[in-house]
């Protein structure tokens, strides 16, 4: 089976490169958030258009506030509407006591099982930004429609002395989405280089992965200064840099 490589563009009314330049470069998959005035039938036809499908949808975490279950409701629904099998967001719980925040973790996860979709929490602490943090709380939540994104990246920047692969073997069982990113390694470094000039051994992720029957999304969370450019061809140049390191590792079709 054949992995799906998606690519993160943020809106798909201004998305980073023009959706598409991103068929054009191979990438069928894409990460992106809607609006509350976005209509999701709209944009799964946009995205059809172009060939691509929204295998992502991201979605805010306000967990200590009432509203929480109001946006998973929203979003999930979203989600199904879109044919995404997974959405992501990072969880920050502030003052909120931990079997609060598990208990609300739950909560969303019944959302997300009702519209037959799964969460997967970033690689951002307190919760999950490395292995051993994920694990204990998968344990904690105990539910199946709440998971793991992994980032092969942030799991550098958050920590010392630490492996992407070593890490996601941990957490493997739980990860129902992974962020690509490079990384030159150093906590706390954000210049994250374009694939393959990095330290990330993407094909030990993918091998971990695989093994496990999951075949994506694998997404480009592409970020640093060639993302923020005001030069199209620029941003289109990292994304395709990227995507053929995949390729050439034999990873991506």
């Amino acid at each position: 089976m054949d992995n799906l490589l998606a690519y993160r563009i943020g809106n798909a009314g201004n998305p980073k490169i023009p959706l598409a330049r991103c068929k054009a470069l191979g990438i069928p998959g894409v990460e992106l958030g809607l609006g509350p005035d976005d209509d999701a039938k709209q944009v799964k036809a946009l995205l059809a258009e172009h060939g691509l499908r929204a295998s992502t949808l991201t979605s805010p975490c306000p967990i200590a506030e009432d509203t929480l279950f109001e946006v998973f409701e929203r979003n999930c629904a979203v989600a199904a509407v879109l044919g995404s099998d997974a959405i992501f967001t990072s969880v920050k719980t502030g003052e909120l006591a931990d079997e609060q925040v598990w208990d609300r973790l739950r909560a969303i996860g019944e959302i997300a099982a009702k519209h037959n979709v799964k969460i997967g929490m970033e690689t951002h602490p307190p919760l999950c930004e490395n292995g051993a943090k994920a694990l204990a709380t998968m344990s904690a939540v105990a539910h199946p429609n709440i998971g793991i994104n992994y980032d092969t990246a942030n799991v550098y920047y958050y920590n010392e002395n630490v492996d992407t692969v070593e890490e996601l073997k941990k957490i493997a069982p739980h990860v129902v989405s992974v962020h690509l990113k490079d990384s030159m390694g150093g906590y706390h470094e954000g210049g994250f280089p374009v694939f393959g000039e990095g330290i990330v051994d993407f094909a030990g992720v993918f091998k971990i992965m695989n093994e496990r029957g999951f075949h994506g999304p694998f997404t480009m969370e592409l970020e640093g200064k060639r993302t923020s450019s005001k030069d199209p061809v620029q941003q289109e140049e990292y994304v395709r840099a990227c995507a053929e390191h995949l390729r050439a590792l034999g990873l991506v079709p």
